[in-house]
């Protein structure tokens, strides 16, 4: 999320973007990303000005600047997945022009529907590697006002990636699913999970909940439920860290993965994790994926999600609200009202 959030105005991640541009990566986490031959991303905001309005809060919040797609490309960004529930924040016009400032900087893009231009219809990007050909779709299961579900419902995913399987495509789903701030999936994520990978999917990428769940290894295919915030101007601590997944793919099987935690600074700049910082992160991660191996009746793991969830939520608002009380000074005075107003324009769909 190239931009920033309401409650970081003037000090999220676009502010960060602004201070040092390309350098805004640290070299250690660029040189990982370089280091790979395909390097996918979820774009969780618009990159165009489209529309842009700088006296309205509404409208610069989870807003990056176009150029900010040339920064990823040089980063290593081979494709953007922008099927999430954020894309339409700003209108049609500025989600078109971020695809476009994507495919100009050569990143390939998936989740926009056909054509690109966030219609109905299914669009699967195919990038050719050596003895590898990678189909990436891109899906949104979350229904709120500034989704994009991909253009095409679960069904006909399905049925694609079939098709793709039998033509002997690496399947790989970039998913936004799940709830905020859950540590593990809930029983409907592992469902759909089992049912894209019966079809053949051989990779599923989640996010939307913006801390890392478990990965497992579900009918030969590579689950991974979320891998929390690369880039984001989160200020709760579990949203503070998250991991890179590294695969390794010989004669079209997955043969070998791994993460590598990463924190981010003050300023949002994600760097490794070392020293005892990266072994607790690396054990608590280790931990989330055990849990995916705990067998319980789905009443009771139901029931214990929604109350882990309503838990969740509530001490989010409690966290947003400490927040907001910390920041208010550095806020722009002319965002104030916008601030103070903005949970009831949500109650009334302004917002």
């Amino acid at each position: 999320m190239c931009g920033d959030s309401f409650y970081n105005t003037g000090a999220g991640v676009a502010s960060s973007l602004r201070k040092y541009g390309r350098r805004f990566l640290p070299q250690e986490i660029v040189d990982v990303l370089r280091s790979h031959d395909l390097v996918v991303g979820n774009i969780e905001c618009v990159l165009s000005d489209k529309g842009r309005n700088n006296r309205l809060l509404r409208s610069i919040q989870m807003r990056g600047a176009g150029h900010i797609a040339d920064y990823l490309a040089d980063w290593n960004l081979t494709l953007a997945n922008v099927a999430n529930n954020h894309i339409l924040e700003h209108g049609h016009e500025a989600a078109i022009d971020t695809v476009d400032n994507l495919l100009a900087s050569g990143i390939k893009v998936a989740g926009a529907g056909a054509d690109r231009k966030f219609n109905n219809g299914l669009h699967v990007e195919q990038i050719h590697c050596p003895d590898l050909t990678v189909a990436f779709i891109g899906l949104c299961l979350r229904r709120e006002k500034y989704a994009f579900n991909g253009g095409a419902d679960l069904d006909e995913i399905v049925d694609k990636v079939k098709t793709l399987n039998a033509s002997h495509n690496f399947v790989c789903i970039c998913i936004h699913w799940g709830n905020e701030y859950m540590d593990y999936p809930s029983l409907e994520q592992i469902r759909i999970a089992e049912t894209l990978t019966r079809a053949g999917a051989k990779m599923i990428i989640g996010h939307h909940p913006h801390v890392a769940q478990g990965i497992e290894m579900r009918s030969g295919a590579l689950v991974a439920y979320s891998l929390g915030n690369f880039i984001f101007d989160s200020f709760i601590d579990d949203c503070c860290w998250s991991v890179m997944l590294s695969v390794r793919v010989v004669d079209g099987e997955l043969v070998a993965w791994r993460c590598l935690p990463i924190v981010k600074d003050c300023e949002h700049r994600p760097a490794l994790a070392r020293g005892q910082r990266k072994a607790t992160l690396t054990n608590e991660f280790t931990r989330r994926c055990e849990l995916l191996k705990t067998t319980a009746h789905a009443g009771e793991y139901q029931q214990r999600y929604a109350d882990d969830f309503q838990f969740k939520e509530a001490q989010a608002r409690r966290n947003l609200r400490r927040h907001l009380c910390r920041t208010f000074p550095q806020v722009g005075a002319i965002y104030w009202p916008q601030i103070l107003f903005r949970p009831i324009q949500r109650r009334l769909r302004i917002w």
